[in-house]
């Protein structure tokens, strides 16, 4: 999977900040699914991690539930930002 890349930070929507820094899988993806369930829909996720295999995680997961992928921007410090979209309802 090819990871797409923002050059901005992404602004539709209210943003949820999910911290899942310092965590190795499967832990940012359980934070994530936890996050869009209790999200609404057209809700935009901004999943902070270090792990640097996470954001390839986080697609195949987007790929599962069709919720929107829309990138990964670096961070300070080699974090990254994962931002996903939560799909519209029905």
């Amino acid at each position: 999977m090819a990871m797409k890349k923002h050059s901005s930070e992404p602004t539709a929507g209210p943003t949820i900040i999910v911290d899942a820094r310092q965590l190795e899988c499967p832990e940012p993806v359980v934070r994530t699914k936890l996050a869009l369930h209790a999200a609404t829909a057209g809700s935009l996720l901004e999943i902070r991690v270090t792990d640097p295999l996470a954001p390839l995680d986080l697609e195949a997961l987007c790929a599962r539930t069709g919720d929107e992928f829309c990138g990964v921007q670096m961070q300070d410090g080699g974090e990254l930002a994962v931002y996903v979209k939560k799909a519209p309802s029905g």
